[in-house]
């Protein structure tokens, strides 16, 4: 029964999405953006969220410190300068931050925007009561947050922080929580987790508000005129979800939307077919993987047995033949990598690419005892059939992947169950029942983001620490594997620690060479980000910044046309 509801749901909402491509759009006109998104936002606070489409529409609403651009720069948004050693921002050994916003900041309520949100956050950060599935690097480094004044605050860290971006910009700092909306609620119930503001905010500090939320339909967003950098030009932004990419292109080539981000690799091509629609590819930073469930009994939900053996992991890479599932899906726009830092300047030429050997799979599964002893097709062990659940959302292009993977598992003797799930069971947290999180899985295919302006690696220091490993005692942890290697978290914190640059460096090789020898996750390819709009709705190309960090970086200079 728990599928079955699973799948009329699903079929509920492709229902409502293929509704929503053949009505009329309402109030597009010249001040609204429509955008499509393939996935709803599962919370709207960015603590609470592992989706990258919950981060963008938090981007929306949320101002950060400072940004990052399209070429990786950095934007001040609260601040007036980005801290330094030079301009005393930043102590001589990088242990204290002391940070300036502007004066007169207001949340979109009109109740000041002070130092005191910032120390109140950060607050919330460092109390694991909280159980935030984001700020694990912030909240392990900070030792203390104090308030100087109306708009000055420092932080202290137990060791360098040579990367500001990492503890105060975006994407390191996601949300700044107004305390006069959540330090009643921590006050009272000692935890944020499940204040309404999450799913229900009402006090926002970026270039726009969330007026109304219809779930299952669309978000509509309109200019905050109390935001930092000024009241955006275009007044209104309409967010519709389509689960179905099919019915999300139609309304795209339809002119039903404006702008489509997360354009797949395999949809490139096609899209390039619509008449009067353009599209930009920035550097995002995800690789798109295949996440082996290597928990052990000791964590909730433990993977197949076989996913404990690093032979098996090792065979199930050599059995992909990945630059085909690129020919014959994604229009051979991508190329296989074993990196973890694949498409940054972090990544190790020297690493090499596990190639398709198919012998060489069934010679690492023979070693490690797991044979077709029944002849039926599918190795066995001790009794137990080498059958693994592998799991991803409902995205077509994902489940056209997990089709080909099947096929080239079983031709090594691995037999595969294909599931799907909507984007908010697939990535929701423990709290929620989510499928990661609660381990419902042997493998998932999703992507993570990598290195982006610095070597320290947000895959490797959150999702793949030791003590990020999610269970009863820590729900909001990001290791959903359950793999930990004590020498990957050690090169882990001297990429984020470091003042040495080729010490930072070969700390990156190094993990580079753990996570291909140990393979807790088989990278299918790095990913770009891709966006596609609208020509003649746009007065000129928009400007788009990194998804990792902000595509909405620059909507203030966005410009319909008339």
């Amino acid at each position: 029964m728990k599928h079955l509801k699973k799948t009329l749901g699903l079929a509920m909402i492709i229902v409502l999405a293929l509704g929503l491509a053949l009505a009329p759009v309402a109030a597009q006109d010249g001040s609204t953006l429509t955008v499509g998104f393939a996935q709803e936002p599962d919370n709207m606070n960015g603590f609470y969220s592992s989706m990258a489409f919950a981060q963008w529409a938090n981007d929306l609403v949320q101002a950060s410190l400072y940004d990052i651009s399209d070429t990786l720069e950095n934007v001040p948004v609260l601040i007036e300068e980005i801290p330094s050693v030079e301009n005393g921002g930043i102590n001589e050994d990088f242990t204290q931050y002391t940070i300036t916003i502007k004066e007169g900041l207001l949340w979109s309520d009109g109740t000041p925007l002070t130092a005191a949100d910032f120390v109140f956050t950060y607050q919330m950060v460092e109390d694991p009561a909280n159980n935030m599935l984001q700020g694990g690097s912030i909240r392990d480094a900070l030792e203390s947050v104090e308030q100087v004044d109306e708009t000055t605050f420092t932080l202290t860290f137990n060791a360098p922080k040579p990367f500001p971006e990492d503890v105060i910009g975006s994407p390191g700092l996601s949300t700044i929580l107004p305390a006069h909306i959540f330090q009643p609620i921590y006050e009272a119930e000692g935890s944020i987790e499940f204040a309404p503001a999450n799913q229900d905010p009402t006090v926002f500090s970026g270039p726009y508000v969330l007026s109304e939320w219809r779930r299952g339909e669309s978000m509509t967003f309109t200019a905050n005129p109390n935001y930092a950098l000024g009241t955006p030009a275009i007044g209104t932004v309409v967010i519709r979800f389509f689960p179905d990419t099919d019915t999300q292109y139609a309304a795209l080539q339809a002119g039903q939307l404006d702008f489509v981000p997360n354009v797949s690799e395999g949809d490139k091509p096609r899209i390039a077919g619509f008449e009067g629609v353009s599209q930009v590819t920035v550097f995002g930073g995800y690789i798109e993987s295949l996440w082996l469930n290597v928990r052990s009994e000791e964590f909730p939900r433990a993977g197949h047995p076989a996913l404990q053996d690093v032979l098996v992991r090792q065979a199930i890479r050599a059995a992909l033949d990945r630059q085909a599932i690129s020919d014959q899906l994604l229009a051979g726009t991508v190329s296989p990598t074993d990196s973890i830092y694949a498409g940054s300047p972090f990544e190790n030429p020297d690493l090499g690419v596990t190639a398709h050997d198919p012998a060489a799979a069934a010679a690492l599964l023979d070693e490690a005892g797991w044979v077709d002893s029944n002849g039926d097709g599918t190795r066995d062990k001790d009794g137990v059939e080498l059958v693994l659940r592998y799991s991803s959302t409902t995205a077509g292009w994902r489940n056209n992947i997990q089709a080909v993977i099947q096929q080239q598992l079983a031709a090594v003797g691995i037999g595969t169950i294909l599931e799907a799930y909507p984007a908010s069971e697939f990535f929701a947290s423990w709290s929620d029942s989510g499928i990661n999180a609660l381990g419902e899985y042997d493998i998932a295919q999703y992507a993570n983001n990598t290195a982006l302006t610095n070597p320290a690696n947000v895959t490797v220091i959150e999702s793949l620490s030791c003590a990020q490993r999610v269970n009863e005692a820590n729900p909001g942890g990001q290791n959903q594997t359950g793999f930990c290697s004590e020498e990957m978290d050690a090169a882990g914190l001297i990429t984020q620690t470091s003042l040495d640059p080729e010490e930072r460096l070969a700390a990156a090789f190094t993990i580079q060479e753990i996570m291909r020898d140990n393979a807790p996750l088989v990278n299918l390819f790095a990913r770009g980000d891709n966006y596609a709009y609208v020509t003649a709705r746009f007065a000129e190309a928009p400007v788009v910044g990194s998804g990792v960090g902000n595509q909405w970086f620059d909507i203030m200079n966005w410009q319909l046309a008339n």
